[in-house]
């Protein structure tokens, strides 16, 4: 292994024809800032979905009978508050990481293992957010449209707010996990910078 020569004067300051630096530490600020502004947008995504959906509970009385349409009837809507429940926590953690990051210059991203450790929960929860989207879709699609062959018919017709509401809360969801998975793919950039840099 080549060592850097020192003179009386210092430390050389030439050419230096040893191996590569391998440090791990790399300080990417586009990456950090990038990432921050995703966990940003992915947390007011989730939490517009959470608040939406705890609203939309509704209430009708038909001859005297008073009827609701409420999310806890659904357990596929269960599901899908505690999914973006998880990923709004996730991300306002991640967010606070992220800017600590842009200020101390160093962050998860700067490190091969917390950078695949950033990846990975990034991809188990955007897979668990889009999940909990399709269950809460299939169910307002089945709301909405009614199984004729079942002879299931529609509840929309009758609660036309909770089913805006629940359809504005998927929505949400879907935005947010784009959001987290433009997230996932800021900490692949930084993998593949890191492992570029020890080549």
């Amino acid at each position: 292994m080549s060592e850097i020569p020192v003179t009386s004067k210092g430390p050389y300051t030439g050419p230096y024809n040893g191996p590569p630096y391998d440090g791990r530490v790399r300080h990417r600020p586009k990456h950090n800032f990038l990432n921050f502004i995703l966990r940003t947008l992915t947390a007011l995504g989730t939490a517009a979905a959470i608040v939406t959906l705890l609203l939309s509970n509704e209430h009708r009385t038909y001859s005297g009978v008073r009827l609701s349409a409420k999310w806890r009837s659904f357990e596929a809507l269960k599901w899908f508050l505690v999914a973006n429940a998880v990923v709004f926590v996730y991300s306002v953690l991640g967010a606070l990481v992220s800017l600590f990051s842009i200020c101390a210059r160093r962050g998860p991203l700067s490190y091969s293992p917390t950078a695949w450790l950033t990846f990975l929960f990034d991809f188990l929860l955007a897979n668990a957010l889009v999940s909990a989207a399709t269950a809460a879709l299939a169910v307002g699609w089945i709301g909405k449209h009614g199984v004729p062959a079942a002879k299931w018919t529609s509840v929309c017709g009758g609660f036309n707010s909770f089913c805006n509401r629940i359809e504005g809360a998927i929505i949400a969801c879907f935005i947010a996990w784009l959001f987290l998975a433009l997230s996932a793919a800021v900490a692949v950039s930084s993998l593949h910078n890191l492992g570029r840099r020890r080549n």
